[in-house]
């Protein structure tokens, strides 16, 4: 063979082997991609809870195959697709950690790829499904900026961020990329559920004029048939809440005719007799409503319209036997749900509202002013019915003007008109009414402020009970002036007979007579005796009555157990040397649902001060702090401010304090600690409470 023939063959078999070389490593990268692709339509059909099971034999295969690729070809001109697609193909099974890896391997490696900028958006995405969400933030922000990104994708980064913010209910924030979304990037199909959660944003923004507009204007984005019917029964809810009942009306009504909701029907028809309702047309409203429970027995729906019923019987025909049905109705069709859970609790407020107005069916009962008062604190606290708890507190205050809740009484009226019912003139009134009748109570001061007057424009002193009070606990207990003691609980008895402290010293005085004068006589029975009969619906006057034996306390306070077992010598010097000191105080304030954030001032950091500054708080119906008061100081005047600020920005559950103490003083201590003194062993009870 000639020279230049065998160089031609030698040339054209090298040219086969490239090129069946390629093929085989091309199609291996193929038969992965197709696998991929397999898995991706197995995936789009299955629903969200087993969405990562769903085509995860297909993604396995693609990973196995795109492997190869990299395995026996890495430096390919396929590697960084088959390294993407593994990234990919982890993803869309859940595995975020394992497809991250893969995606910032893919910009280590291949720094110049085409896909080095759709990496950045997956590694932010698995930021964000893993729960990192600070670093998804970041990650997609930086992702805005880049001028390589496509405007399709820096929407969808957008909108993720809002997301993130939204679920986070940081609801400012969601707006401001949900809007962005909108308009600096192409959202494409993203538009309808943007628009959307801008007007959830907005709904929980309490602005539901803005929120109509944004739900209204979904419908006009081609959403899915899910969302066009969330967006409209949403938009009829802000209608209803906006008063314009009639066109909120309308939305339901039509969606009802709307066959494409016909699994829908049954929430859209209590809209309807919703709406009914608002419209004072209760026999239409009570109708559409049977008909719910009828037509659709034993579900969710059935169970609200029965909740419903009850609401009217209660409310509007106050016939509280037929509420009771009502409410039993609703538990029993669907037992594990929230609406169910709220009929138990309604019905437990009935019965115990039944029992308030037995004790009141003798007018001349001791009980009858506190549980006119307990039955006002029911309405207000936990039957959201303001009207009704005002009525109740002003007939305490009318016909029991001598009761010790009676103070307490018109102050919880006039706080309703000042912050529910929004009638400040109603307020006025109630407040001049403490000021005249009960200057010498414990609401003089909240009065004064809303008067805004001063306690010397009246020759009167406020906190002047209480002060005296803690003037007689520090003769008693620091100076061991009994007598002295003696004397201002006496004259606080006299002297400030509608205040709290009446019966409280009434009390210490009678403890005191025990276990300090040692009168040697029955003086101490005969003045626990003067506390039951003096302030019988005081809870002094339950501890009286378990000092004298006639009744048994519930649930008895248990010792501290001893680290050493005491000789019986010990044991008696020890209850002869520490009185009992079961007499009531100032509750401990329960476990916030919102703590104050105590801010260390910065002219302080460098004292290095720490501990907890325990204060005295008012805490309102609402649960808001109203007053916070330092008790123990840190003997630091800015830290102090500090701690009654984080105080009166505190939030408590009024459901956790019991009825008769809401508007009250409660102990709470607020935690002290510089910035960065954290231990992340330290177990996460919350500030101040550990200490209570």
């Amino acid at each position: 063979m000639k020279p230049n023939a065998l160089k031609s063959k030698l040339a054209l078999i090298f040219v086969l082997a490239l090129l069946l070389g390629g093929c085989t490593y091309y199609n291996t990268f193929y038969n992965a991609r197709r696998s991929f692709k397999d898995g991706e339509k197995a995936q789009k059909r299955a629903t969200a809870q087993n969405r990562h099971s769903v085509g995860k034999n297909h993604y396995e295969n693609a990973i196995k195959k795109a492997s190869k690729v990299l395995t026996f070809h890495p430096k390919s001109k396929w590697a960084d697709d088959a390294l993407f697609l593994i990234g990919r193909a982890y993803f869309n099974m859940g595995e975020y950690v394992k497809a991250r890896r893969k995606f910032e391997e893919l910009q280590a490696s291949f720094a110049k790829s085409k896909l080095v900028d759709e990496s950045h958006y997956y590694i932010s995405m698995c930021h964000y499904f893993s729960g990192e969400e600070i670093g998804a933030i970041n990650s997609l922000k930086s992702l805005l900026e880049s001028e390589r990104i496509k405007s399709k994708r820096k929407a969808q980064a957008s909108f993720t961020i809002g997301e993130i913010y939204f679920e986070r209910k940081e609801f400012a924030d969601a707006l401001i990329y949900y809007d962005k979304t909108l308009s600096e990037f192409e959202p494409d199909t993203l538009s309808p559920i943007t628009r959307f959660r801008i007007g959830e944003c907005m709904w929980q923004e309490k602005d539901y004029q803005k929120a109509r507009e944004a739900f209204a204007q979904v419908e006009k984005l081609d959403p899915s048939l899910d969302l066009l019917f969330e967006s409209k029964f949403k938009e009829g809810e802000c209608l209803y809440i906006l008063g314009d009942h009639l066109k909120g009306m309308e939305i339901y009504l039509e969606l009802s005719e709307d066959e494409r909701f016909s699994t829908r029907l049954a929430s859209v028809r209590l809209q309807i007799a919703q709406g009914y309702y608002f419209s004072e047309e209760l026999s239409l409203a009570m109708e559409e409503n049977l008909q719910v429970t009828e037509g659709y027995a034993r579900t969710e729906e059935s169970a609200k319209a029965y909740f419903r019923l009850g609401e009217i019987y209660q409310e509007v025909f106050v016939d509280l036997q037929r509420a009771k049905e009502m409410f039993e109705s609703c538990s029993n069709e669907a037992s594990r749900s929230e609406i169910a859970k709220e009929a138990l609790t309604r019905n437990a407020n009935i019965s115990r509202i039944a029992e308030y107005q037995e004790a009141l069916s003798d007018e001349e009962s001791e009980q009858s002013g506190k549980s006119l008062f307990l039955l006002g604190e029911l309405y207000l606290t936990q039957m959201d019915q303001p009207d009704s708890a005002l009525a109740q507190y002003l007939a305490l205050a009318n016909r029991f003007p001598e009761s010790e809740y009676a103070a307490k009484s018109l102050y919880a009226a006039a706080w309703i008109k000042e912050n529910i019912i929004q009638d400040p003139t109603g307020a006025e009134e109630i407040y001049w009414r403490i000021l005249s009748e009960y200057p010498e109570s414990d609401y003089l001061k909240p009065a004064l402020g809303f008067l805004e007057e001063s306690p010397e424009s009246f020759g009167i002193e406020a906190d002047n009970a209480e002060r005296i009070y803690r003037e007689a606990e520090r003769l008693l207990l620091v100076e061991h002036e009994v007598d002295s003691a003696l004397a201002l609980y006496e004259r606080i008895i006299e002297e400030f007979p509608h205040s709290l402290y009446a019966g409280k010293s009434a009390y210490a005085k009678a403890w005191t007579i025990e276990y300090y004068a040692n009168p040697g006589d029955s003086s101490a029975i005969f003045a626990y005796q003067t506390v039951i009969d003096e302030y019988p619906e005081s809870e002094y006057a339950e501890e009286a009555k378990i000092k004298l034996g006639l009744a048994a306390r519930a649930q008895p306070t248990l010792p501290a157990p001893r680290e050493t077992t005491p000789t019986q010598e010990e044991e008696d010097s020890t209850l002869m040397a520490q009185p009992d000191t079961s007499g009531p105080q100032i509750p401990k304030a329960p476990l916030p649902v919102q703590r104050g954030q105590f801010v260390y001032p910065e002219t302080e950091i460098m004292s290095g001060i720490r501990g907890g500054v325990v204060l005295k708080i008012r805490i309102e119906f609402d649960g808001t702090v109203s007053e916070a008061e330092v008790v123990n100081s840190l003997d630091n005047p800015w830290i102090d401010e500090a701690a009654q600020e984080a105080a009166l920005n505190t939030v408590f559950d009024v459901e956790k304090i019991d009825m008769k103490d809401l508007g009250g003083w409660f102990l709470y201590t607020v935690e002290v600690k510089p910035p960065g003194d954290q231990d992340p062993h330290t177990d996460q009870t919350l500030p101040g409470q550990q200490q209570q």
